[in-house]
């Protein structure tokens, strides 16, 4: 159980969240402790400086109404991260390359299964510059730009990529490793999946059928 529990390389704190969810043995917390410390991936990976505390972005009503997306670099491979204001449910895809087009008709897709968004807070890099005002016109957004020398302008994107980053880095299969990652409660006890989808993810863990 231990190691289906760590399969996705999350941390102590999300392990144990994820844990509690469905199952519940005398020491759980410890073995939990243990097994995520003893994992090498982990250790390789831990974050070695502490990070400044984050302003708190301005609470959207309902999902998929404001998007915060950001682009990311891991071994000459660019990735686009798309995130959810409300629920903190994320997606990301590999592009084959840095233009507006692959990033937009991404963004296209998204909006195709999900729905039209009210505003997209984005870096001010050239994919998402004000120039594509076509884009934002026909589906109808908001586009809020900030500062590309600030990450912490856009900390919702910035500290879901760390998240996700970290799981690419870790895991052999990272299409594996995000449903565990979108099931795991958040602050409020309820997953980016309950939240998003109203549901939780089947994985290879136990899901209990509760809301």
């Amino acid at each position: 159980m231990l190691d289906k529990i760590h399969e996705s390389h999350l941390g102590i704190v999300k392990c144990k969240s994820r844990a509690r969810d469905v199952f519940s043995w005398i020491g759980m917390g410890q073995d939990i402790e243990d097994k995520v410390k003893s994992c090498g991936l982990c250790a390789q990976h831990q974050s070695l400086n502490a990070k400044e505390p984050m302003l708190m972005p301005e609470i959207s009503e309902r999902p998929w109404s404001k998007l915060a997306v950001d682009l990311f670099e891991y071994q000459k491979q660019h990735y686009l991260l798309v995130v959810d204001y409300y629920s903190k449910w994320s997606e990301v895809m590999k592009l084959n390359n840095e233009t507006s087009k692959y990033s937009i008709d991404y963004l296209k897709g998204l909006m195709s299964r999900f729905g039209y968004i009210d505003e997209l807070v984005s870096d001010n890099g050239p994919q998402f510059s004000s120039k594509n005002s076509r884009f934002t016109t026909e589906y109808r957004f908001k586009q809020t730009t900030r500062s590309p020398h600030f990450a912490q302008s856009n900390e919702q994107a910035e500290r879901s990529v760390q998240a996700i980053k970290k799981l690419i880095m870790k895991s052999k299969d990272p299409h594996r490793a995000l449903p565990y990652y979108r099931n795991t409660p958040l602050d409020i006890d309820l997953s980016a999946a309950q939240l998003f989808l109203n549901r939780k993810l089947k994985t290879s863990l136990h899901t209990s059928l509760r809301y």
